[in-house]
C-alpha cells in the first residue's frame, strides 16, 4: 500500500490511516480493516509487528522461521516451494502461467510448510495466535488479492503482490466489501482439512499440543486464538494512562468484538503477557 500512496513510505501511520487505506485499496469491510489495524497497532507499540512470537512467527508463506534464517525479508525459495502446491492443486487457467489458486492450494501449502519447519526448527512454535494468523494470511490470497472482476487469484496476481510489492496490472479490488467472516470461512476450511492442534516442539523435537485455555475461551478455535494473543501481548498496556490508555481500550475492544462473534466467546480478556520478551 505504501508503494501506491495509500500509507506513508516511512513506516509511520495512524490507526485511522491504516483502516482507510485497507478499505480504499482492497475494499475491506470497516470492521475487518479495524481488526487488522488493531493487531498491527498493539504489536507496534510493544515491540513491532515483526517481533518474533507476538503475531509474526513460524510457518510463514514467504518468510523463514526466525531460528532458521531471515524472518523479515521475502524468500524467493520459500515462495517457489509454495508454488509447487499450486501446480498440484490449482485450478486450470487459460495457460500454465495463469493457474488459479483455490482452497486446496492453500491447504497443500500449509501442510508442506508445517512439515518442513517442524522438522528443521528445534524451537518450532505454532501456537493458536500464530496458526490463526498464518491461515488468515493464506486466506487473503483468495479473498483479498483476487481480481474483483474475475474473482480469481492467479499466479501473476499473487506474484505481483508478494514478489514485486505492487498492485497487478488491470487488477480491481473486490466489488463488495470483504468481511472478517468471509475470510474466517476460508480459515475454517483450512482448519478442518489440517487437524493439527496448536502446539510446539519439545526438547526432543517432538511436536506436542498446547494446553487448552479455561472456559469460556475454549469454546472455539477463534476464542482460543484470542486468549492466546492476549497472553502474549504485554500486560503493561493495561496500566497506561491518558490517550494511550484510550487507544489500548479501543483496540482491545475491537479484537474482542471479532472474537465474540463466535458462539460461547463471551468474556473479554485484556493483555496479560510478559514485557520485554
Amino acid at each position: 500500500m505504501a508503494n501506491h500512496g495509500y500509507i506513508s513510505r516511512n513506516g509511520v501511520s495512524t490507526f485511522e490511516e491504516l483502516v482507510n487505506a485497507m478499505m480504499e485499496a482492497f475494499n475491506l469491510d470497516v470492521h475487518f480493516a479495524a481488526g487488522l489495524a488493531a493487531i498491527n497497532m498493539l504489536t507496534r507499540v510493544t515491540g513491532g509487528i515483526a517481533k518474533h512470537g507476538r503475531f509474526e512467527g513460524d510457518v510463514s508463506l514467504t518468510r523463514a522461521d526466525a531460528f532458521i534464517g531471515d524472518n523479515r525479508h521475502f524468500q524467493n525459495k520459500l515462495y517457489d516451494l509454495d508454488l509447487l502446491q499450486l501446480g498440484k492443486f490449482g485450478d486450470n487457467g487459460p495457460d500454465g502461467n495463469n493457474t488459479v489458486f483455490n482452497v486446496q492450494t492453500l491447504i497443500g501449502m500449509e501442510k508442506q510448510l508445517f512439515a518442513l519447519d517442524q522438522a528443521a526448527n528445534p524451537k518450532f512454535e505454532f501456537a493458536a495466535r500464530r496458526m490463526n494468523a498464518a491461515y488468515g494470511q493464506a486466506a487473503f490470497l483468495l479473498n483479498m488479492f483476487a481480481n474483483g472482476t474475475t474473482k480469481q487469484a492467479t499466479l501473476p496476481i499473487i506474484g505481483s503482490f508478494l514478489r514485486n510489492e505492487t498492485f497487478p496490472p488491470n487488477w480491481s479490488r473486490a466489488a463488495a466489501p470483504v468481511t472478517g467472516g468471509f475470510n474466517a470461512a476460508t480459515v475454517n476450511q483450512i482448519l478442518a482439512a489440517i487437524p493439527t492442534p496448536p502446539g510446539r516442539n519439545n526438547a526432543q523435537g517432538v511436536y506436542v499440543a498446547d494446553p487448552i485455555p479455561p472456559a469460556p475461551f475454549n469454546s472455539s478455535f477463534a476464542c482460543i486464538a484470542y486468549y492466546n494473543q492476549a497472553a502474549n501481548t504485554p500486560g503493561v498496556l493495561v496500566n497506561t494512562t491518558g490517550i494511550f490508555k484510550k487507544n489500548v481500550d479501543l483496540l482491545t475492544g475491537i479484537l474482542f468484538a471479532a472474537a465474540s462473534a463466535n458462539p460461547g466467546c463471551t468474556q473479554q480478556v485484556l493483555p496479560f503477557g510478559p514485557a520485554g520478551v
